[in-house]
Protein backbone atom coordinates (compact mmCIF):
# COMPACT_ATOMS: atom_id res chain seq x y z
CA UNK A 1 0.00 0.00 0.00
CA UNK A 2 1.10 3.60 -0.61
CA UNK A 3 0.25 6.79 1.27
CA UNK A 4 -0.78 9.86 -0.67
CA UNK A 5 -2.80 13.05 -0.30
CA UNK A 6 -5.87 13.87 -2.37
CA UNK A 7 -7.43 17.31 -1.96
CA UNK A 8 -5.67 17.72 1.40
CA UNK A 9 -6.86 14.36 2.76
CA UNK A 10 -4.26 11.67 3.48
CA UNK A 11 -5.25 8.20 2.28
CA UNK A 12 -3.72 4.79 1.64
CA UNK A 13 -4.32 2.81 -1.52
CA UNK A 14 -2.96 -0.04 -3.62
CA UNK A 15 -0.30 1.03 -6.16
CA UNK A 16 -2.20 -1.00 -8.76
CA UNK A 17 -5.10 1.48 -8.59
CA UNK A 18 -5.44 4.59 -10.72
CA UNK A 19 -6.21 8.03 -9.30
CA UNK A 20 -9.72 7.77 -10.75
CA UNK A 21 -10.34 4.40 -9.08
CA UNK A 22 -9.04 5.59 -5.70
CA UNK A 23 -11.20 8.72 -5.76
CA UNK A 24 -14.22 6.63 -6.69
CA UNK A 25 -13.58 3.83 -4.17
CA UNK A 26 -12.96 6.23 -1.28
CA UNK A 27 -15.70 8.66 -2.42
CA UNK A 28 -13.23 11.56 -2.45
CA UNK A 29 -14.50 13.17 -5.66
CA UNK A 30 -16.59 12.47 -8.75
CA UNK A 31 -14.06 13.08 -11.50
CA UNK A 32 -15.71 13.65 -14.91
CA UNK A 33 -14.90 11.16 -17.66
CA UNK A 34 -15.90 10.63 -21.26
CA UNK A 35 -13.65 8.00 -22.86
CA UNK A 36 -13.27 5.87 -19.73
CA UNK A 37 -14.98 2.48 -19.55
CA UNK A 38 -14.36 -0.05 -16.78
CA UNK A 39 -14.49 -2.91 -19.31
CA UNK A 40 -11.65 -1.51 -21.44
CA UNK A 41 -8.00 -0.68 -20.90
CA UNK A 42 -7.69 3.07 -20.09
CA UNK A 43 -6.96 5.15 -23.18
CA UNK A 44 -6.88 8.67 -21.72
CA UNK A 45 -7.87 10.51 -24.88
CA UNK A 46 -10.58 12.96 -23.80
CA UNK A 47 -8.57 14.54 -20.93
CA UNK A 48 -11.72 15.51 -19.04
CA UNK A 49 -10.43 13.54 -16.04
CA UNK A 50 -7.10 15.40 -15.69
CA UNK A 51 -5.78 16.16 -12.22
CA UNK A 52 -2.88 18.20 -10.85
CA UNK A 53 0.13 16.64 -9.13
CA UNK A 54 2.18 18.95 -6.92
CA UNK A 55 5.69 19.40 -8.28
CA UNK A 56 4.65 18.60 -11.87
CA UNK A 57 4.12 21.25 -14.53
CA UNK A 58 1.70 19.23 -16.65
CA UNK A 59 -1.65 17.64 -15.80
CA UNK A 60 -2.26 13.89 -15.72
CA UNK A 61 -5.30 11.84 -16.82
CA UNK A 62 -6.74 10.26 -13.68
CA UNK A 63 -8.07 7.24 -15.58
CA UNK A 64 -4.62 5.98 -16.61
CA UNK A 65 -2.27 7.36 -13.92
CA UNK A 66 -1.44 4.96 -11.09
CA UNK A 67 -1.14 6.30 -7.54
CA UNK A 68 2.32 6.50 -5.95
CA UNK A 69 3.94 7.03 -2.59
CA UNK A 70 3.85 10.65 -1.42
CA UNK A 71 1.72 11.96 -4.26
CA UNK A 72 -0.16 15.19 -3.57
CA UNK A 73 -3.11 15.38 -5.90
CA UNK A 74 -5.62 18.15 -6.59
CA UNK A 75 -8.76 17.23 -8.53
CA UNK A 76 -10.53 20.60 -8.47
CA UNK A 77 -7.81 23.27 -8.69
CA UNK A 78 -8.31 26.27 -10.95
CA UNK A 79 -5.71 24.90 -13.36
CA UNK A 80 -7.62 21.62 -13.58
CA UNK A 81 -10.96 23.36 -14.11
CA UNK A 82 -9.56 25.51 -16.92
CA UNK A 83 -8.04 22.48 -18.64
CA UNK A 84 -11.27 20.47 -18.44
CA UNK A 85 -13.27 23.40 -19.77
CA UNK A 86 -10.89 23.81 -22.70
CA UNK A 87 -11.02 20.10 -23.53
CA UNK A 88 -14.82 20.10 -23.42
CA UNK A 89 -15.02 23.19 -25.65
CA UNK A 90 -12.73 21.53 -28.19
CA UNK A 91 -14.80 18.36 -28.16
CA UNK A 92 -18.00 20.31 -28.77
CA UNK A 93 -16.60 22.76 -31.32
CA UNK A 94 -17.10 22.55 -35.08
CA UNK A 95 -14.39 20.47 -36.69
CA UNK A 96 -13.58 18.56 -39.86
CA UNK A 97 -12.21 15.35 -38.35
CA UNK A 98 -14.00 12.03 -38.11
CA UNK A 99 -16.10 11.43 -35.03
CA UNK A 100 -15.90 7.74 -35.98
CA UNK A 101 -13.18 5.78 -37.71
CA UNK A 102 -13.40 5.36 -41.51
CA UNK A 103 -14.20 1.67 -41.00
CA UNK A 104 -17.46 2.49 -39.20
CA UNK A 105 -18.26 5.43 -41.46
CA UNK A 106 -18.16 3.08 -44.46
CA UNK A 107 -20.08 0.23 -42.84
CA UNK A 108 -23.58 0.09 -44.43
CA UNK A 109 -24.97 -1.12 -41.08
CA UNK A 110 -23.11 1.51 -38.98
CA UNK A 111 -21.69 -1.20 -36.69
CA UNK A 112 -19.37 0.01 -33.91
CA UNK A 113 -16.31 -1.70 -35.39
CA UNK A 114 -13.72 -0.13 -33.09
CA UNK A 115 -15.81 -1.12 -30.10
CA UNK A 116 -16.30 -4.78 -30.93
CA UNK A 117 -12.68 -5.23 -32.04
CA UNK A 118 -11.55 -3.88 -28.65
CA UNK A 119 -13.86 -6.37 -26.91
CA UNK A 120 -12.54 -9.24 -29.04
CA UNK A 121 -8.98 -8.23 -28.14
CA UNK A 122 -9.97 -8.55 -24.47
CA UNK A 123 -11.51 -11.97 -25.09
CA UNK A 124 -15.03 -10.67 -24.42
CA UNK A 125 -16.74 -12.45 -27.31
CA UNK A 126 -20.29 -12.39 -25.93
CA UNK A 127 -20.00 -8.64 -25.31
CA UNK A 128 -18.61 -8.15 -28.84
CA UNK A 129 -21.56 -10.03 -30.34
CA UNK A 130 -23.99 -8.00 -28.23
CA UNK A 131 -22.44 -4.79 -29.58
CA UNK A 132 -22.53 -6.02 -33.20
CA UNK A 133 -26.16 -7.09 -32.89
CA UNK A 134 -27.18 -3.61 -31.84
CA UNK A 135 -27.01 -2.87 -35.59
CA UNK A 136 -26.64 -6.26 -37.32
CA UNK A 137 -28.35 -9.43 -36.03
CA UNK A 138 -26.60 -11.70 -38.58
CA UNK A 139 -22.86 -11.55 -37.75
CA UNK A 140 -22.18 -15.20 -38.62
CA UNK A 141 -23.54 -14.55 -42.12
CA UNK A 142 -21.81 -11.21 -42.62
CA UNK A 143 -18.57 -12.64 -41.25
CA UNK A 144 -18.54 -14.93 -44.28
CA UNK A 145 -20.10 -13.01 -47.17
CA UNK A 146 -19.68 -9.29 -46.37
CA UNK A 147 -18.09 -7.14 -49.10
CA UNK A 148 -15.90 -5.48 -46.41
CA UNK A 149 -16.26 -1.80 -47.19
CA UNK A 150 -14.83 -1.24 -43.71
CA UNK A 151 -11.53 -2.89 -44.64
CA UNK A 152 -11.25 -0.95 -47.91
CA UNK A 153 -11.14 2.26 -45.86
CA UNK A 154 -9.11 0.96 -42.90
CA UNK A 155 -6.36 3.43 -41.91
CA UNK A 156 -4.01 0.54 -41.20
CA UNK A 157 -3.63 0.12 -44.99
CA UNK A 158 -1.54 3.32 -44.94
CA UNK A 159 1.08 1.34 -43.00
CA UNK A 160 0.88 -2.22 -44.33
CA UNK A 161 -2.55 -3.81 -44.83
CA UNK A 162 -6.09 -3.44 -43.48
CA UNK A 163 -7.16 -5.07 -40.23
CA UNK A 164 -9.06 -8.33 -40.86
CA UNK A 165 -12.29 -6.83 -39.54
CA UNK A 166 -14.59 -9.36 -41.19
CA UNK A 167 -12.52 -12.32 -40.00
CA UNK A 168 -12.65 -10.95 -36.45
CA UNK A 169 -16.43 -10.64 -36.68
CA UNK A 170 -16.67 -14.21 -37.96
CA UNK A 171 -14.38 -15.45 -35.18
CA UNK A 172 -16.44 -13.77 -32.46
CA UNK A 173 -19.65 -15.15 -33.97
CA UNK A 174 -18.18 -18.67 -34.15
CA UNK A 175 -17.11 -18.44 -30.51
CA UNK A 176 -20.63 -17.34 -29.58
CA UNK A 177 -22.09 -20.39 -31.33
CA UNK A 178 -20.12 -22.69 -29.02
CA UNK A 179 -22.60 -23.56 -26.31
CA UNK A 180 -25.47 -21.21 -25.49
CA UNK A 181 -25.58 -18.16 -27.76
CA UNK A 182 -25.90 -14.65 -26.38
CA UNK A 183 -29.50 -13.49 -26.10
CA UNK A 184 -30.81 -9.93 -25.83
CA UNK A 185 -33.15 -8.73 -23.14
CA UNK A 186 -36.64 -8.92 -24.68
CA UNK A 187 -39.21 -6.38 -23.50
CA UNK A 188 -42.63 -7.46 -22.29
CA UNK A 189 -45.23 -8.07 -25.01
CA UNK A 190 -47.03 -4.86 -25.96
CA UNK A 191 -49.90 -6.59 -27.77
CA UNK A 192 -48.97 -5.21 -31.20
CA UNK A 193 -48.74 -7.71 -34.08
CA UNK A 194 -46.67 -7.16 -37.22
CA UNK A 195 -46.76 -9.30 -40.37
CA UNK A 196 -43.48 -9.63 -42.25
CA UNK A 197 -43.61 -10.75 -45.87
CA UNK A 198 -40.32 -12.39 -46.78
CA UNK A 199 -37.98 -14.45 -44.62
CA UNK A 200 -34.73 -13.18 -46.08
CA UNK A 201 -32.16 -10.94 -44.35
CA UNK A 202 -34.49 -7.92 -44.38
CA UNK A 203 -37.42 -9.83 -42.91
CA UNK A 204 -35.25 -11.57 -40.30
CA UNK A 205 -33.67 -8.28 -39.26
CA UNK A 206 -37.08 -6.62 -38.99
CA UNK A 207 -38.41 -9.52 -36.92
CA UNK A 208 -35.41 -9.43 -34.57
CA UNK A 209 -35.67 -5.75 -33.68
CA UNK A 210 -39.45 -5.93 -33.36
CA UNK A 211 -39.47 -8.90 -31.00
CA UNK A 212 -36.77 -7.31 -28.83
CA UNK A 213 -39.02 -4.25 -28.44
CA UNK A 214 -42.00 -6.37 -27.36
CA UNK A 215 -43.88 -6.71 -30.66
CA UNK A 216 -45.27 -10.02 -31.98
CA UNK A 217 -43.82 -10.53 -35.50
CA UNK A 218 -45.02 -13.23 -37.89
CA UNK A 219 -42.98 -14.05 -41.00
CA UNK A 220 -44.60 -15.33 -44.22
CA UNK A 221 -42.05 -16.93 -46.54
CA UNK A 222 -42.90 -18.16 -50.05
CA UNK A 223 -40.11 -20.76 -50.17
CA UNK A 224 -39.78 -23.95 -48.10
CA UNK A 225 -37.09 -22.58 -45.76
CA UNK A 226 -36.06 -19.25 -44.26
CA UNK A 227 -33.08 -17.20 -45.39
CA UNK A 228 -34.00 -15.83 -48.81
CA UNK A 229 -30.95 -15.20 -50.97
CA UNK A 230 -28.71 -16.16 -48.08
CA UNK A 231 -29.98 -19.73 -48.56
CA UNK A 232 -30.84 -19.86 -52.24
CA UNK A 233 -28.32 -17.43 -53.72
CA UNK A 234 -25.06 -18.03 -51.84
CA UNK A 235 -23.22 -21.34 -52.37
CA UNK A 236 -22.61 -23.74 -49.49
CA UNK A 237 -18.82 -23.30 -49.52
CA UNK A 238 -19.23 -19.60 -48.72
CA UNK A 239 -22.15 -19.83 -46.32
CA UNK A 240 -22.75 -23.29 -44.82
CA UNK A 241 -26.44 -24.02 -44.36
CA UNK A 242 -25.73 -25.25 -40.82
CA UNK A 243 -24.42 -21.80 -39.84
CA UNK A 244 -27.36 -20.04 -41.49
CA UNK A 245 -29.89 -22.38 -39.85
CA UNK A 246 -28.42 -21.73 -36.41
CA UNK A 247 -28.51 -17.96 -36.84
CA UNK A 248 -32.08 -18.03 -38.20
CA UNK A 249 -33.21 -20.29 -35.35
CA UNK A 250 -31.58 -17.94 -32.82
CA UNK A 251 -33.84 -15.13 -34.09
CA UNK A 252 -37.06 -17.12 -34.40
CA UNK A 253 -36.60 -18.70 -30.94
CA UNK A 254 -36.90 -15.22 -29.41
CA UNK A 255 -40.63 -15.32 -30.21
CA UNK A 256 -41.05 -15.02 -33.99
CA UNK A 257 -43.87 -17.01 -35.60
CA UNK A 258 -42.93 -18.45 -39.02
CA UNK A 259 -45.09 -19.67 -41.94
CA UNK A 260 -43.23 -21.08 -44.97
CA UNK A 261 -44.67 -21.91 -48.41
CA UNK A 262 -47.00 -18.91 -48.11
CA UNK A 263 -46.89 -16.56 -51.10
CA UNK A 264 -48.23 -13.00 -51.23
CA UNK A 265 -50.90 -12.66 -53.95
CA UNK A 266 -51.48 -16.40 -54.08
CA UNK A 267 -52.12 -17.62 -50.56
CA UNK A 268 -53.01 -14.29 -48.96
CA UNK A 269 -53.17 -10.54 -49.58
CA UNK A 270 -52.11 -7.58 -47.50
CA UNK A 271 -55.78 -6.85 -46.81
CA UNK A 272 -56.13 -10.40 -45.46
CA UNK A 273 -53.32 -9.71 -42.98
CA UNK A 274 -54.97 -6.56 -41.66
CA UNK A 275 -58.28 -8.40 -41.44
CA UNK A 276 -56.53 -11.04 -39.30
CA UNK A 277 -55.66 -8.35 -36.79
CA UNK A 278 -52.11 -7.33 -37.69
CA UNK A 279 -51.32 -3.72 -36.80
CA UNK A 280 -48.67 -3.28 -39.50
CA UNK A 281 -47.14 -5.11 -42.46
CA UNK A 282 -43.48 -5.08 -43.51
CA UNK A 283 -42.79 -6.11 -47.10
CA UNK A 284 -39.31 -7.50 -47.77
CA UNK A 285 -39.76 -9.56 -50.93
CA UNK A 286 -36.13 -9.34 -52.06
CA UNK A 287 -34.86 -9.16 -55.64
CA UNK A 288 -34.35 -12.72 -56.74
CA UNK A 289 -34.80 -12.33 -60.50
CA UNK A 290 -31.45 -13.08 -62.12
CA UNK A 291 -29.83 -10.72 -64.61
CA UNK A 292 -29.28 -12.08 -68.15
CA UNK A 293 -25.62 -12.64 -69.07
CA UNK A 294 -26.17 -11.04 -72.49
CA UNK A 295 -24.24 -13.83 -74.17
CA UNK A 296 -25.45 -15.16 -77.51
CA UNK A 297 -26.38 -18.83 -77.45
Amino acid sequence: MVTLTINGQQVTASPDKTILQVCKDLKLDTIPTLCYDEKLHPFGSCFLCVVELEGQSRLFPACSTKVGEGMKIHTRSEKVKRARKTCLELLLSDHYADCFGPCRLNCPADVDIQGYMSLIQLGKYKEAIALIKEKNPLPSVCGRVCTRKCEVNCRRSMIDEPVGIDFLKRYAADQDMIGEMWKPEVKSANGKRVAIIGGGPAGLTCAYYLVVEGYEPTIYEALPAMGGMLRYGIPEYRLPKEVLDKEVKWITDLGVDVHTNRTLGKDFSIDDLFNEGFNAVFVGLGAQVGKPMQVEI
